[in-house]
């Protein structure tokens, strides 16, 4: 096991649409930009969606390297309790 993805078929506005994690050991190779594409085109052809939302920790750059090489359009930061997180949208094309 190498790193996991979720798509989430229902609009979570604190949980985003799609989350990730890869091993610490499986790092740096390029498998989360792969998951991340791959699960872009899931929600596009199978749920129909047009555009996902998804967060990442404020200080977790190599994540928001990730979305924004997969096209995540940075919304804002925000506080959610002690935690700062960034919201990024992806928009979905055909």
């Amino acid at each position: 096991m190498l790193g996991g993805i979720a798509l989430r078929h229902r609009y979570d506005d604190d949980l985003g649409q799609i989350g990730y994690g890869i091993r610490p050991s499986a790092r740096r190779r390029g498998l989360a930009s792969w998951a991340l594409a791959e699960m872009l085109r899931e929600a596009r052809t199978t749920l129909g969606l047009d555009r996902v939302l998804i967060p990442c920790l404020a200080d977790n750059v190599a994540s928001a390297r990730t979305i924004e090489r997969n096209g995540g359009v940075l919304e804002g930061i925000r506080e959610t309790g002690d935690v700062r997180v960034r919201r990024y949208w992806i928009t979905l094309t055909a």
